[in-house]
């Protein structure tokens, strides 16, 4: 029989996790509390093309993001482009899939159905129960509200760690190591993406931290290095962090949008509400995170593991960079130990073994995205 696997998650580190595990002969399930996978590449329909709703791109440094992409077989829809930053680092190559993010987390989620994996959808997480013989209870609340409990020898959290304290509140994890993640604090985020009739900028990316009265920090012109596409305009992410605390948080999205612009507008006088085409605003709740904690807590209790940004890294005190290409490697080292520890048994056989990239994380630019 094989070793189950229930990844809480569908994002990015879910499903690379769902991939990587159901490629190497787990039963794996994903679920997911929102109707559709992607997480923080979740992405909208823009004219004619998927688009994420915050702003992303690859760097020639991603390495472990850039295998992921070649085996998942979709490295050869990757273009790089020449762009132009405000500020450090002026010029830089980036790179954007022909199909847009979309085309990832498809192959991924076909990875994982092809190999007998299952994805669920509008499934909240609210406990996870360790059970008398050593399995986990992973119990889901549905929008009917009927209950789902999922068995799984495993479980991996790919969420926040501030969300897996809420959820594990009844595991006897060990009670420095649970301080430990509850130290971690996060600020939020809030984005407008603006389909504008023309553009007003050459730069790619513009960091506005010195700005007074600006509701945002970036200024992202997407289709300033990745063209127009099929959008039907020019794409521009407004970008800015923020705490839950703020009065900003609770506005409703056209006072968001209001504010926004005004911003907006205070950099580039000549825009006029008129050439806004479409807008829509974004809010991640867990965006950011302080610092990195000072040990490892991916794993803290036998079978369960928390696969989070904050968390990959330890015992530092380099910046926290926000980057898929962290997360991805910290899906890569999870895999690779789960795939050791459960190589031996007769139940399981696996000829793929996962090796987390080491020493391929640079260190981040100031006010860099990915």
């Amino acid at each position: 029989m094989k070793k189950s696997v229930c990844i809480i998650g569908a994002g990015l580190s879910g499903l690379t996790c769902g991939a990587r595990l159901a490629g190497a002969g787990f039963d794996v399930i994903v679920l997911e509390e929102n109707t559709s996978p992607g997480g923080l590449l979740s992405v909208t329909r823009i004219g004619n093309e998927y688009l994420e709703l915050v702003p992303h791109h690859l760097r020639k440094s991603d390495k472990a993001l850039l295998q992921l992409t070649r085996d998942m077989k979709v490295s050869n829809k990757i273009e790089w482009f020449d762009s132009t930053w405000y500020g450090k680092a002026a010029h830089r190559k980036v790179g954007y899939f022909t199909e847009g993010f979309v085309c990832l987390t498809r192959s991924l989620m076909q990875e994982i159905t092809d190999n007998g994996g299952r994805l669920m959808f509008s499934e909240t997480v609210t406990e996870i129960q360790r059970n008398e013989d050593g399995r986990y209870n992973t119990v889901c609340v549905m929008p009917d509200s009927t209950v789902h409990n999922h068995v799984s020898d495993i479980v991996i959290f790919t969420g926040s760690t501030r969300t897996f304290t809420n959820v594990s509140h009844g595991l006897p994890i060990d009670m420095d190591m649970r301080d430990s993640i509850m130290d971690i604090t996060y600020t939020a985020s809030i984005t407008a993406m603006l389909v504008l009739k023309k553009k007003y900028s050459e730069v790619y990316y513009q960091s506005l931290h010195d700005r007074d009265n600006i509701p945002f920090s970036r200024i992202v012109n997407h289709s300033n290095c990745f063209g127009s596409r099929g959008y039907g305009g020019n794409v521009v992410y407004l970008t800015g962090e923020c705490l839950v605390s703020d009065p900003i948080w609770i506005e409703d999205d056209a006072s968001i949008m209001s504010d926004f612009f005004a911003g907006f507008r205070h950099i580039y006088p000549n825009i006029r509400k008129s050439d806004i085409k479409a807008w829509r605003v974004t809010k991640t709740r867990y965006a950011g995170f302080g610092k990195y904690p000072p040990q490892d807590l991916t794993c803290p209790m036998e079978g369960l593991y928390v696969c989070a940004s904050a968390l990959s890294k330890f015992g530092t005190t380099d910046e926290p960079a926000n980057r898929m290409d962290p997360t991805v490697n910290l899906a890569n080292g999870i895999c690779a130990r789960i795939i050791e520890n459960y190589k031996s048994e007769e139940d399981f056989v696996s000829d793929s073994v996962v090796t987390p990239i080491t020493g391929a994380e640079e260190a981040a630019t100031e006010g860099d995205i990915s």
